[in-house]
């Protein structure tokens, strides 16, 4: 039996594996969040506590349409969470 991956969405690959990806979606994606700040600092928070690149994840998240923490889940995961590993769920 072959473990499939999907193919990213497009080339630009982020500075992340796909596992540290989906880990930055998983941390993000809690339930009940406190309103978004339209900022990075929860982004930035993960990726220092976990030693990843902030400065070069920060600038990929942006080229892919996340401008705040909120817009990694809404728009980043949207795009890359198969990619990463993440489970799509059917909101129907």
């Amino acid at each position: 039996m072959t473990n499939s991956l999907p193919d990213p969405p497009h080339d630009d690959l982020p500075p992340l594996t796909r596992l540290q990806l989906k880990a930055l979606f998983d941390a993000l994606d809690c339930p009940n969040p406190a309103p978004c700040t339209h900022t990075m600092k929860e982004t930035t928070a993960f990726l220092t506590q976990n030693r990843l690149p902030v400065d070069t994840t920060i600038a990929w998240l942006h080229e892919n349409g996340a401008g705040c923490d909120c817009e990694v889940i809404f728009d980043t995961d949207a795009e890359w969470g198969e990619w990463a590993g993440r489970e799509l769920v059917d909101d129907e």
